[in-house]
This record gives C-alpha cells, sequence and structure tokens, in this order.
C-alpha cells in the first residue's frame, strides 16, 4: 500500500529546463498581446480602405477607398465610352478592314450600351474581409497579403438589344445575307422562272457580344477580330421547282378575303388580297410529312397587315382626365375604348388559311381580323369619386439658356403630362405618358452628345421632365422604382439651392425611364406649369393626404474629377464648311449622393441614398472637312485616347 508519509525519491527537474519553460512562458505573455495588436492595428489603419491582396480582375484596388475603386473602373469604362472599340472585319482572300464600334447610345447625356458594374465590384472589393464573424475579419486580410489575393471576378453590365442594333448598323456592310431562291414573274402572272439561291455570310451578334463582354471583364483594349460565318439560304430552287406543278392550283383558289366587325357598332370592313398582290409573298416550306408545299412570307404578311389594315383598325384608348379648378379637379375628357391590331395572330391565320390550298380545291374562308381591345385606365365613371383635394407635392427645376427647339419639346411634354391620372397601385412612368419621343408626337430635333460626336436627335430635353418629376415624387413621398442618373453634370439639373449635381432623372426611350409607385390607396393627378418669366417647370401631385411626408438633402460632391484635354473630329458628312467649327462644352465629372426621407402614414421613417457618378468629358469641337483632308484627317476615330492612370 502507498504510504503517504514515506519519503519522495523522484529526482527534482534540472534548474536549466525550468528556467527555459518561464522564459518560454514570458516569451509568450509578450509576444501573444503583441501579436493581437498588430493584427488589430492593421484592421485599424485600413479603416474605410480596401484591404490590401484585393484584386478586381487583375486591377489592384486595395489601399483605395470603394470612391476611389469606383472612379478607376470608371475610367474604363470611360475610355470604352469615348474611344469606342476596334474592330477587325475578316474579308475575303485574306483582306480585312477596321471600323470603330461606339457603345453608347445618346439621351441628353450618354448612355452605356456596355460597362463594367463600376459601384458593385467597389462595394464588393470594400466588404472583401469585413461583415464575417470578427475573428475571420482579424486573419482574412493578412490571408489576402501574405497568402492568397482575393480575387473578385469584373460583372459587364451590357444592354444587348441596344447592341446588337449598332452591331449590326456598323458591320451590316461588311454582310452578304444569303438570298433564298424566288419566283420571277416578269414573263407574266403565268409564267413564273425560278431564280436560283446564293448562299452568303452573317454575323452572329450574340457571338460578338458575348466576346465584348469577356474583352470588358479582362480590362482589354486590343481589337476585337471579327469573323463572318457563312450561311445557307432556306429556300432552294430544287425545293421550289418540286413545288411549281401545284402552283397553277394555289392560284385557282383566288383572292384571300379579311374582314373586320366592330364590336360595338357592328359596322364591317373587308380588305380582299389578290393573287396579284400576294405573288410576291410567296415561299416554300416542308410541312410535318415531309411534302413541299406553298406558304406566305411571315416578313410580307406582317408588313401588308401594318401598312393596310392598322390604320384602319386601331384607336388608342382614351382615360378620362381632369382639371385643377378651385383646388378641385372636374372631367375635361371623357373615356373611350381602344383597339390594337393583334398582328401575330392575324398573320397565323392568314397563313394558314393559304396553306389549306396545298390540300384542297375551293375558295379561302373568310379571314377575321384578330383585334384586342384596350381599356382605359380610367373611366368616367370611375372619376366621379376620386377624393383628390391638395397638393401632395411640388418640383421645380430651371431651363434658363435652352435653345428653342429644346423649349418646344419641354412645351410639348408638359402638355401630354398635364391631367395625367395615376390610379391607386399602378407605377407611373415618364416615358409611357410623355412618349414616344418622336416627330408625329410634336418633338423636335435637339443637339445631343453621341459618343464623341455632336448630333440632332428627336426629343432633346426630355431629362428636365425627368429630372423634375423626381423632385415631385420625392416631395410627395413616393416610393420611386426607377431612376437613372446623368452620364455628365448638366447645369439645368443642378440642385436649386447649393447648385450641387445630384437630383437629377434621365429618360431616353426605351431603355431609360423615371418610375414611381402609388401606394396612396387613391387617385393621384398630374399637373404641369412653365413660368416663362422665371424659366421655371413646376411639377404639381395633387392626391389624399395620408400622412406621408416626403424629403431630400441637397446633394454633396464628394469629388470633382477634369474634364481633360480638348479634342477635335473632323466632319466629313458636310455639315459644316471647310474650316467652320461647332464645339460642345467640356463637362467635369462628380461624384454625387444626397438621402432621400420618406415618413410613411404609419409613422416608419425610411432613408435611402441616391448616389450619382458623373464622367467627364473634354470640350469637343466639329470642324469642317478640307477637300485636301487624308483619311485620319477626316477623324476616322482611330487615334489613341490616353488609358486608365
Amino acid at each position: 500500500m502507498f504510504n503517504k508519509s514515506a519519503p519522495n525519491f523522484l529526482p527534482a527537474p534540472p534548474p536549466r529546463a525550468s528556467k527555459l519553460a518561464r522564459r518560454a512562458l514570458l516569451a509568450a505573455a509578450v509576444m501573444v498581446p503583441a501579436a493581437v495588436f498588430i493584427i488589430v492595428s492593421y484592421v485599424v489603419i485600413n479603416e474605410g480602405k480596401i484591404y490590401p491582396g484585393v484584386r478586381i480582375g487583375a486591377l489592384p484596388v486595395g489601399g483605395l477607398t470603394e470612391t476611389e475603386a469606383r472612379g478607376l473602373i470608371e475610367q474604363i469604362n470611360n475610355r470604352y465610352a469615348t474611344a469606342g472599340i476596334d474592330l477587325i472585319v475578316r474579308l475575303p482572300a485574306g483582306a480585312a478592314a477596321r471600323v470603330k464600334l461606339s457603345t453608347v447610345v445618346a439621351g441628353d447625356s450618354t448612355v452605356d450600351l456596355i460597362a463594367l458594374e463600376s459601384a458593385a465590384l467597389a462595394r464588393e472589393a470594400s466588404s472583401a474581409g469585413r461583415g464575417g464573424h470578427w475573428a475571420a475579419n482579424l486573419f482574412a486580410p493578412w490571408r489576402y497579403r501574405l497568402i492568397a489575393p482575393r480575387v473578385i471576378l469584373p460583372r459587364v453590365t451590357v444592354n444587348a438589344p441596344g447592341l446588337a442594333e449598332v452591331l449590326q448598323a456598323t458591320l451590316h456592310k461588311f454582310a452578304d445575307p444569303p438570298r433564298d431562291a424566288r419566283l420571277d414573274w416578269t414573263r407574266g402572272p403565268s409564267a413564273a422562272a425560278v431564280i436560283a439561291e446564293k448562299s452568303g455570310t452573317v454575323f452572329n451578334y450574340s457571338e460578338l457580344i458575348a466576346a465584348l463582354q469577356a474583352q470588358l471583364a479582362n480590362f482589354s483594349f486590343a481589337p476585337l477580330i471579327v469573323t463572318p460565318r457563312r450561311a445557307a439560304p432556306a429556300v432552294t430552287a430544287a425545293l421550289l421547282e418540286a413545288a411549281l406543278p401545284a402552283l397553277p392550283g394555289v392560284f385557282a383558289a383566288g383572292n384571300l378575303p379579311l374582314s373586320y366587325v366592330h364590336p360595338v357598332s357592328q359596322a364591317r370592313q373587308d380588305w380582299t388580297i389578290t393573287p396579284d398582290t400576294f405573288r410576291s409573298w410567296l415561299t416554300v416550306r416542308r410541312d410535318r410529312a415531309n411534302n413541299v408545299l406553298w406558304s406566305l412570307d411571315p416578313a410580307a404578311v406582317a408588313a401588308y397587315l401594318n401598312q393596310t389594315v392598322r390604320p384602319a383598325v386601331e384607336i388608342p384608348a382614351r382615360d378620362a382626365k381632369f382639371v385643377k379648378e378651385a383646388d378641385r379637379v372636374r372631367e375635361f375628357q371623357g373615356s373611350q375604348s381602344g383597339r390594337v391590331l393583334n398582328r401575330e395572330k392575324t398573320g397565323r391565320e392568314l397563313i394558314s388559311q393559304f396553306e389549306e390550298r396545298n390540300y384542297r380545291s375551293g375558295a379561302a374562308s373568310l379571314i377575321n381580323v384578330a383585334v384586342d381591345l384596350i381599356e382605359p385606365a380610367i373611366t368616367t365613371a370611375d372619376v366621379n369619386e376620386l377624393g383628390i383635394s391638395e397638393v401632395l407635392g411640388i418640383g421645380i427645376s430651371t431651363y434658363r439658356g435652352s435653345h428653342r427647339a429644346r423649349i418646344k419639346n419641354i412645351e410639348r411634354a408638359v402638355e401630354r403630362l398635364n391631367g395625367v391620372l395615376i390610379k391607386p397601385g399602378e407605377e407611373f412612368s415618364a416615358n409611357r405618358f410623355a412618349g414616344p419621343y418622336t416627330a408625329a408626337n410634336g418633338y423636335l430635333p435637339e443637339m445631343v452628345i453621341k459618343g464623341r460626336e455632336i448630333k440632332p436627335e428627336i426629343g432633346g430635353g426630355m431629362c428636365q421632365i425627368g429630372t423634375t418629376l423626381f423632385r415631385m415624387a420625392m416631395k410627395a413621398g413616393m416610393p420611386i422604382t426607377e431612376r437613372f442618373n446623368h452620364s455628365l453634370v448638366v447645369s439645368y439639373y443642378a440642385d436649386p439651392v447649393n447648385k450641387n449635381p445630384g437630383t437629377d432623372a434621365t429618360l431616353y426611350e426605351p431603355q431609360l425611364d423615371f418610375k414611381f409607385l402609388n401606394d396612396t390607396g387613391s387617385y393621384l393627378l398630374l399637373e404641369t406649369r412653365i413660368d416663362y418669366e422665371r424659366q421655371e417647370l413646376q411639377f404639381i401631385l395633387w392626391g389624399k393626404p395620408d400622412g406621408r411626408r416626403g424629403s431630400y438633402t441637397h446633394p454633396v460632391v464628394s469629388r470633382w474629377i477634369p474634364s481633360g484635354e480638348p479634342q477635335e473630329i473632323v466632319a466629313t458628312d458636310g455639315s459644316l464648311k471647310p474650316g467652320q467649327q461647332k464645339c460642345q462644352n467640356a463637362f467635369r465629372g462628380a461624384v454625387a449622393s444626397f438621402t432621400y426621407t420618406r415618413l410613411t402614414p404609419a409613422g416608419e421613417k425610411i432613408d435611402r441614398v441616391f448616389e450619382s457618378f458623373y464622367r467627364p468629358l473634354p470640350k469637343i469641337c466639329m470642324v469642317g472637312a478640307s477637300a485636301s483632308s487624308t483619311p485620319a484627317d477626316r477623324g476616322s476615330g482611330e487615334e489613341t485616347l490616353p488609358g486608365v492612370e
């Protein structure tokens, strides 16, 4: 049994080992706090900055603030917007052509068709190493710097329809679309000759857009190689010749009759499509049993319906509208249902009826024109008890210094917007009620900046409308559902108090719109006024008060960006005489923001920060070309612009 009182025969630890342990403990006591201090200090030192080791693609952004990183990315966007993209088109026999692709479309200011998502990328870079567990937040910055950098994949926003349209306009002269075999009727209505098909070359615009996105994501400014591909025709001469024996029977069936009966008046309107008309529409296809049959070209049918039938059938829906009188509203226009031709349904029925001729003889059945009814958003009965009584908000902007055409465009939009009623739950759209911005609607051409050129475009000045609506909606406390700031700082849209940019809203149909939601549960009425003496625009929103309030701070500019060196572009279209000069003023860029505060009927306070980035644009002068101008002198667009600094 163990004896507690027995002497301890275990040897004592060596004095040296005891000293080493004490020294180790002492070192740990000193080093651990020091390490923690260094780690914490590193986090504190980089407060408000992106951690070193963070990259957006191959672009290092460590040490920058979020705003600086966004500005750096916008410099890349600016180069694409101002310089465009060089395309090298491969042509037959080894030849090649170099063309410039513009990456912007015009409005009151330029609008990007393709651009890096500068705000989102800068925000993601700034949040790297932050927002997670506290321990991860301490050690992640060191991992980025010493072990593996944090790489954020660049993201690119693209307006695919708009970019495809610009690509087609740029490359169409290099394409040679295939041509289907067709019938030649020059020898008479009963003697058709077959004209052979022809293969061609086309461009795959979807692939080109994907390549442009990849190039921008890699921050590459190298020319993009574009190669057209061979394309075969859909209809061959052999196919047409196989169907020729059945052609007399197709014509023997006679006319194609169309008819429309008005749903209210029961008035009937008829159209007769004769063989002389549909002869040029003829094409062939194979049915499910692989039989060759005669058909009609859908594009030709749609063109006929659009040009001949639509004007006689369609009428717009008309809402009941009100004007203010002694703080009240009264009816000044009755409502009316509208009719819209359903071209797709009518065209399908017409082609289907025609194709029946391949299987059975006899005259075609009557084809009824398909029409969709469009009920007015607000009927006369609806507006009898709307309860509109007070002003909810007023928006003001100045158009001082505007050209005559710009003022005329503003007047036209004001006229179209005045008296508009906004239903409960409806999302108001500026483009819907003020547009479309066409000459047919009374809009005039006004000078706009389009890429690196100064050109007139129908409807210039609509951003004055968007800006005034934006301010009105905020004063009324409405939820803003869509708003885009201008690409440039434009004096018309400066804040009325401190003259800073930031409270503007751009309109460019159909890409850019201004919208707000009517969540009041009651109707709203829009009233528009022009003060010609003060050159001021006022938009007033009337409605039924529900306790809400709206306000916004005056915008603050955190950074001004120099406009850059002036540029000259030689006009080769004959718009300017040799040596004559027309200049667009320089625009300095800016980073601005303001806070919009809504107080809801329930008393909830909602703050929303609107941030705006305005790119700089140098002074651009169009100069008339002289007779001795070289291709380079004529503004080929191939000169090199300054790169990203």
